[in-house]
């Protein structure tokens, strides 16, 4: 049943006693009685097989509307052996828990800061959330970090900012991220934006070097394959932007999953002129009357002049957001250039 993967269960026996049974109760979401999770009846696998990964989509994963099957491939594929997808299984079976990944970002040689470790598609099923399972996150989170780097990076929800200060000790953090929410009929076109002197290409249609040196000016570490990927995704509107000179000054996209979410992410630009002048043309492209699309999912990042105000002229109500994530660190934060981050890559993956 776990072909190619890596089952820790008997090395945690081992290393970490505090896994443990103790005697404390625990509770299922239906506030009936539940057994406390250990070592003895979790496996811990690390790199699932597809069968598992079936059996996450077939529960939890097609739930999540920003999120497709691919992905994980996308992952794997973009970041190799500085990616791994850890699942949480009850005992023998394929029964799924929790959820989490780990991707270890490497700084540019002009960058003189050390690796990070960046955890993310953090999940745990209703019936298993409390002290124990954080437990074994402390465990896996902390074990990959002493064999990779000793940065370790998240964006942590409200609710889950007392799990990050358990683990390290302090609930410090760099950025505040937000969320905000339009329903179709609320979005609109434009007519009278500026954009002179801007010219948008499609991000299949640019040399692979414009967007990943753009992409390095905001965030020096590397992380090329997947910006090329995630721009020139097929249900994705990949474009960038050039000056009448020839230069790149942003680039961004949206991608619609099945769910009919249409998430805009990355949004980098050098003002807000550009980064509006990116999403028109997207926009212009977008159905707006399809009633198979859902919603438009904006992020923004309280660092980032004008991140937030700039999509006012997209839309036909007052702009909104609601606090989504804070981004945590072990012993320091990464090196950001927030002037031109008006919306994050995905934040389950990326610091920005």
């Amino acid at each position: 049943m776990f072909s190619n993967s890596v089952i820790l269960g008997r090395r945690l026996l081992k290393v970490a006693p505090q896994l443990n049974a103790v005697r404390t109760k625990y509770l299922a979401a239906d506030g009936k009685p539940r057994d406390q999770l250990t070592m003895r009846n979790v496996d811990i696998i690390v790199d699932p097989n597809e069968n598992l990964i079936d059996e996450f989509m077939n529960g939890y994963g097609k739930q999540r509307l920003n999120f497709e099957r691919s992905d994980i491939d996308m992952w794997k594929r973009c970041f190799k052996d500085n990616y791994s997808l850890v699942f949480y299984c009850l005992k023998d079976t394929n029964t799924l828990i929790q959820t989490s990944h780990h991707i270890t970002f490497h700084p540019l040689p002009s960058n003189s800061d050390l690796p990070h470790q960046y955890d993310g598609f953090f999940w745990i099923h209703p019936d298993y959330r409390g002290s124990d399972s954080m437990r074994m996150t402390d465990y896996v989170v902390k074990d990959r970090l002493r064999s990779v780097c000793d940065n370790a990076l998240a964006q942590c929800f409200p609710q889950t900012m007392n799990l990050w200060g358990r683990m390290f000790g302090h609930r410090n953090y760099g950025h505040t991220q937000y969320v905000s929410y339009y329903k179709m009929e609320e979005m609109k076109v434009p007519e009278d934006l500026n954009t002179d002197g801007i010219l948008i290409k499609n991000a299949t249609d640019v040399p692979d070097e414009d967007i990943v040196k753009y992409d390095q000016e905001v965030f020096p570490y590397e992380r090329s394959k997947y910006v090329l990927t995630l721009l020139r995704k097929k249900n994705g509107f990949g474009k960038v932007a050039y000056d009448e000179n020839g230069k790149v000054i942003g680039f961004g996209t949206v991608i619609i999953y099945p769910s009919g979410e249409c998430v805009l992410s990355p949004l980098y630009a050098d003002d807000k002129r550009i980064a509006q002048a990116i999403f028109k043309n997207i926009l212009e492209q977008i159905p707006l009357d399809d009633k198979r699309l859902l919603r438009f999912h904006v992020r923004s990042v309280d660092k980032c002049q004008g991140g937030f105000e700039w999509i006012q002229p997209f839309v036909k109500c007052p702009i909104r957001k609601d606090l989504a994530a804070y981004l945590t660190y072990n012993t320091h934060l990464p090196v950001i250039n927030y002037k031109k981050a008006f919306v994050n890559f995905p934040y389950t993956n990326c610091a920005i």
